[in-house]
């Protein structure tokens, strides 16, 4: 449903705005259209007549209406302009067959962030899309105050919806086919990964106070946040030590939609309730795997889960529910990084115990494919990208093996060199 809003200007006159979400949805993009050329009787009047025609479109824009402008024609026929960003943004979205509800719900709120982003003084998301150049997409680039790898997200985005505005027809070229971020810079942006040294746990781990088993299972195994808060106590073999990850924690879709799994659902009762969230599925069909604990972290969780309902979420807040990660953000980690600071440790994410398992893992000389099993990535590349730095150069063990090789030897198979590479 469209409103209106009314305003007296500085010279007295009646200013009137039409203003609607697109598509009539909360989380459609604002869009307004204001009338205050004639009295303030026919600026009132078009107003109302232009509402009328948006709520009749769909609380969309009318078809050949141009903004500030009206209806516009062309002298051989009617012209209908291309849409704007937002609209084609917002279609495109929820266009796509193989999205989650939650993942729907961060495109459709990126399409929102890009329609408000400022780029050297101007909107150039708040245009018609056909109006939006590669120039515009590299000035974005290169002005935005994000990370390249955020930059890189949201730039496969537009890159969708501006494919999907030419298949329809609506610009004859994608502005971003010749402006992605270079792989090699967003690998290079895996220098900012924060790993704990073993001292650099200890102490988080003293610091931490009751959240030192949820950090220390986390930095144990390498779960996601929204994975080892969602562990319940059949999910934890004492006997065998082993780790079953088969759900996470999801962001609910517009409206509450969630998206869980047949099995789940059967299982799921009102103490598996989080706001916002429901549980589902991992992140990826690997990352629904078996993770062996060492045997310091079944003597861990063993006082966690025995006696304890099969169903019973493993980690609760204090108010008996399971853990909500803004909550949690507040209430544990922003303390936690305080006392570390003044305890002469760089702060740093949670996510940066699941990297910490990793380096460890490495730094002791475990195969690059297990990790990647036990981490759930889908492609060996993915660990390789990201993780492949920390793996030793070997240089010196490198130089004598040409060094014998050139003088006559005989080179020996090194199993510890390759290992991680089979």
């Amino acid at each position: 449903m469209a409103w209106i809003q009314k305003r007296r200007r500085t010279d007295g006159g009646l200013s009137v705005r039409v203003e609607w979400r697109m598509g009539g949805g909360r989380s459609g993009v604002r869009q307004d259209e204001t009338f205050s050329a004639g009295t303030d009787a026919q600026n009132l009047a078009r107003a109302e007549g232009f509402k009328k025609m948006v709520e009749a479109a769909g609380n969309r824009w009318p078809d050949g209406w141009v903004k500030g402008e009206g209806f516009v024609r062309s002298p051989a026929d009617h012209y209908v302009p291309p849409p704007y960003f937002a609209e084609v943004a917002e279609e495109y979205v929820r266009q796509i067959v193989d999205l989650s509800p939650g993942q729907r719900k961060r495109y459709l709120s990126q399409v929102k962030v890009l329609a408000r982003t400022e780029v050297r003084g101007a909107r150039i998301f708040h245009r018609r899309v056909d109006a939006i150049t590669e120039k515009d997409i590299k000035a974005w680039l290169i002005d935005w105050d994000r990370s390249i790898k955020t930059k890189a997200n949201y730039h496969g985005l537009l890159f969708g919806i501006f494919t999907y505005a030419k298949e329809e027809g609506q610009v004859d070229v994608n502005p971003c086919a010749r402006t992605a971020p270079k792989r090699s810079r967003i690998r290079q942006s895996q220098a900012d990964l924060r790993f704990l040294t073993e001292d650099e746990f200890r102490i988080t781990a003293q610091l931490a106070a009751d959240a030192k088993d949820l950090l220390t299972l986390t930095v144990g195994t390498g779960l996601r946040f929204g994975e080892v808060t969602a562990l319940w106590c059949s999910d934890i073999d004492l006997e065998h030590g082993t780790v079953r990850v088969n759900k996470a924690w999801k962001r609910d879709g517009e409206d509450g939609e969630t998206e869980t799994p047949g099995w789940l659902k059967k299982l799921v009762r009102p103490k598996h309730a989080m706001r916002g969230h429901h549980l589902g599925n991992p992140k990826t069909p690997k990352s629904r795997r078996s993770v062996a604990i060492a045997p310091a972290l079944v003597e861990l969780v063993r006082p966690l889960v025995e006696g304890r309902p099969a169903d019973d979420v493993v980690f609760l807040s204090p108010t008996g529910l399971a853990i909500h990660n803004s909550d949690f953000y507040e209430r544990v980690w922003q303390p936690l990084q305080r006392d570390l600071q003044a305890s002469g440790i760089a702060p740093f994410r949670f996510h940066d115990l699941r990297h910490t398992h990793v380096a460890w893992l490495i730094a002791g000389g475990a195969p690059l494919p297990h990790i990647q099993a036990r981490l759930g990535h889908e492609s060996i590349t993915t660990t390789i990208d990201t993780y492949g730095h920390l793996l030793p150069a070997g240089d010196e063990l490198i130089s004598e093996i040409i060094e014998t090789a050139l003088t006559g030897g005989r080179i020996r198979p090194v199993m510890r060199l390759v290992r991680g590479d089979r």
